[in-house]
């Protein structure tokens, strides 16, 4: 794997029609087709009131995720975090969350938040992030809220 990548996050109407396509795309490749997800839409009314970061690599859109400001931006919930299926366990996951975490940080004590799916949560739990409560059941996966952060809870 080479280093070759961009990690782009940009607010819903900053994107142009090629990124936001790309990224409604790849969604649907992971999620829809992959992950085999029907019970509940993909893309839905929370997209306009997100940022949403673009893993590119080799001029190519390979990971994506949605990051909505709550509780006035103190906490960014992160989601729809997906990477393209040939691009998996190469550590782009990784570059893709650390891009994230690198723009959650740019405003002190801010947090994130996220319902991880559940057979995930040592990987997160490695790069910072922790859980809270019980699994859950969302769209038929078995998640977890997780907090990224401070101390103080979401």
């Amino acid at each position: 794997m080479t280093d070759e990548h961009t990690i782009l996050i940009k607010p819903f109407d900053g994107l142009s029609l090629a990124e936001l396509h790309a990224c409604l795309k790849l969604r649907g490749e992971v999620f829809v087709v992959d992950q085999q997800i029907c019970s509940v839409p993909d893309v839905d009314e929370l997209d306009p009131a997100c940022h949403h970061a673009m893993l590119v690599h080799g001029g190519k859109l390979i990971g994506t995720a949605r990051l909505l400001p709550i509780d006035g931006g103190a906490v960014i919930k992160v989601g729809r975090v997906a990477i393209a299926k040939d691009y998996r366990s190469q550590g782009f996951g990784s570059r893709l969350m650390a891009g994230l975490h690198e723009w959650i940080a740019q405003v002190p004590g801010r947090t994130g938040l996220m319902n991880a799916q559940a057979h995930l949560e040592e990987w997160y739990h490695t790069m910072g992030w922790r859980r809270e409560g019980e699994v859950f059941t969302e769209a038929g996966i078995p998640h977890l809220k997780m907090l990224y952060g401070s101390e103080k809870r979401a």
